[in-house]
């Protein structure tokens, strides 16, 4: 049985984040409409990324490695309640999230993505994974990570992780 919840309702918008509408998962988003999606790649204090490999029973890219955490934004969400809500429900994480940890919004071609970076000291005992949508998380070096990403046929990040290293060195600069 797919892991994925195609009766979920996703909101519909438009290229410049109007809504427009609400539709089913199942239904194919109609052309120039898009959903929004989260994700994110969590950091520990030594610089490491941690990565999930996807449960088996996924639709799309099933057992392949993927960034730390992500998923749909449900109808009626906003994009922090969606990426708190994945974190808390895929890795038991719960950590607050604020604008400030969204460093990029990328449209595709009927989703736009929204991506968050963020920084715990949490080991990978700690987390209380989700097993119907992800087998194992683990850490990785950057160099490690970008590997184990390089999939056929899957994004592989390389910007988007470098960008999220950028932003939470930003950040901690800050503080």
């Amino acid at each position: 049985m797919a892991a994925d919840r195609l009766g979920e309702y996703w909101d519909v918008y438009n290229r410049q984040l109007q809504r427009v509408g609400q539709q089913q998962r199942r239904e194919p988003v109609q052309v120039g409409e898009f959903h929004l999606v989260v994700d994110a790649f969590i950091f520990n204090p030594a610089g490491q990324v941690l990565l999930q490999q996807r449960s088996p029973d996924k639709l799309n890219f099933p057992s392949c490695w993927d960034c730390s955490v992500g998923g749909s934004v449900v109808a009626g969400e906003t994009i922090t309640a969606a990426m708190h809500r994945e974190m808390t429900e895929e890795l038991g994480l719960d950590l607050p999230v604020t604008p400030a940890d969204n460093f990029l919004l990328q449209p595709h071609s009927h989703w736009i993505e929204a991506w968050f970076a963020f920084q715990t000291d949490w080991t990978v005992a700690d987390f209380t994974i989700q097993t119907a949508e992800l087998q194992r998380v683990a850490y990785f070096s950057p160099a490690n990570a970008h590997r184990h990403l390089q999939q056929i046929g899957f994004n592989a990040y390389t910007q988007e992780l470098e960008r999220a290293r950028h932003h939470i060195q930003e950040r901690l600069n800050t503080v």
